[in-house]
């Protein structure tokens, strides 16, 4: 039942609007601690899943560039749309 505190910190941590890579990240964390295993051993799975998955390396390459958008206003301009979509209804 203890391993099941990763779904409890995604659900807080999207609650709280904490950026959702880092939650998933530390719900991971959380959940492979929880299931007995060290920290070597997270951090080793999750190099090992890099290297067997080559879409892990797109995941890490898009990274920048959605930071890139969110600092030159991505998250306005889609609350502007989404109130422009809200008005249409």
């Amino acid at each position: 039942m203890l391993i099941l505190a990763g779904i409890l910190v995604m659900v807080i941590g999207l609650m709280l609007r904490f950026n959702a890579l880092l939650v998933v990240v530390a719900a991971g964390f959380v959940t492979g601690l929880a299931g007995g295993l060290s920290i070597n051993d997270i951090v080793g799975a999750i190099g090992e899943a890099f290297v067997k998955n080559r879409y892990m390396s797109l995941f890490i390459l898009i990274l920048p560039v959605i930071g890139l958008m969110e600092r030159h206003g991505l998250r306005e301009r889609a609350e502007i749309l989404i109130s422009k979509i809200n008005a249409a209804t």
